[in-house]
């Protein structure tokens, strides 16, 4: 008998997601100029797929169209980062609310998994590789309190959010001005959700969050390119 294996992915698919991904990663860096031409050569996909690609993200925010230029990825500035930090703190609470109170049990039990994989991951120290991979455990937690919300509006516009503030932890992780274990208190989550005490999670989200802005506003203000207005790396990526 054959092994079953999955259908691979449609190009213009395959090539928006390695795309995306090399923008959220910061691989292809805030501000950054592209062209569907060399993103083809640099990614082995054709022109057509890759212009599909550009076209979905420009709908997205994610990059910008420049007439007769090509692409450029969507700048970050204060004022953006901001804006996105300010409408996690309104959306992100009500998430976690209608998450908790419509997942079934096995979705309860799954959000129960990821804190357990959070609170294993939270290091005594600091420094980009842990505080990535405690964001990256975050979203998950996130989108799965997304999907058990049963909104697809608000599914839909987390599963955006996200993206976008990955980019800026991304760009952040290098500061080593937190410990991971400083910015994140999850000790009493798991309990409430058991409990499904949903207006106390959403608290506890709406304040985690506000951590996290104050944290990443902090940060950005340090930044040596502020003074350019656009926020870009540190350093650049080998």
């Amino acid at each position: 008998m054959s092994q079953l294996r999955a259908d691979p992915l449609p190009l213009a698919e395959a090539a928006y997601q390695r795309l995306r991904d090399d923008i959220i990663a910061c691989r292809l860096k805030p501000g950054q100029r592209i062209t569907e031409r060399g993103q083809g050569k640099q990614t082995g996909f054709g022109v057509s797929p890759i212009r599909d690609a550009l076209t979905r993200l420009d709908h997205e925010g994610l990059v910008r169209t420049i007439p007769r230029k090509g692409y450029q990825v969507t700048p970050l500035t204060l004022k953006s980062v901001d804006d996105l930090f300010t409408f996690w703190q309104i959306i992100g609470p009500e998430v976690v609310k209608r998450g908790v109170i419509n997942a079934s049990d096995e979705q309860l039990e799954q959000i129960l998994q990821d804190f357990s994989q959070i609170e294993s991951n939270l290091p005594a120290g600091q420094g980009a590789p842990e505080l990535l991979e405690v964001v990256e455990l975050g979203n998950e937690l996130f989108t799965t309190l997304a999907e058990a919300s049963e909104n697809s509006y608000l599914a839909a516009t987390y599963g955006r959010l996200s993206g976008e503030l990955f980019r800026v932890w991304t760009l952040i992780a290098d500061s080593e001005l937190v410990t991971v274990g400083e910015l994140i208190d999850v000790t009493d989550w798991p309990e409430l959700i058991r409990r499904r005490d949903a207006d106390r999670l959403a608290q506890c989200a709406s304040e985690y969050i506000q951590a996290c802005t104050d944290h990443v506003g902090r940060t950005l203000v340090r930044w040596p390119s502020v003074r350019t207005s656009e926020v870009v790396p540190l350093r650049t990526s080998p």
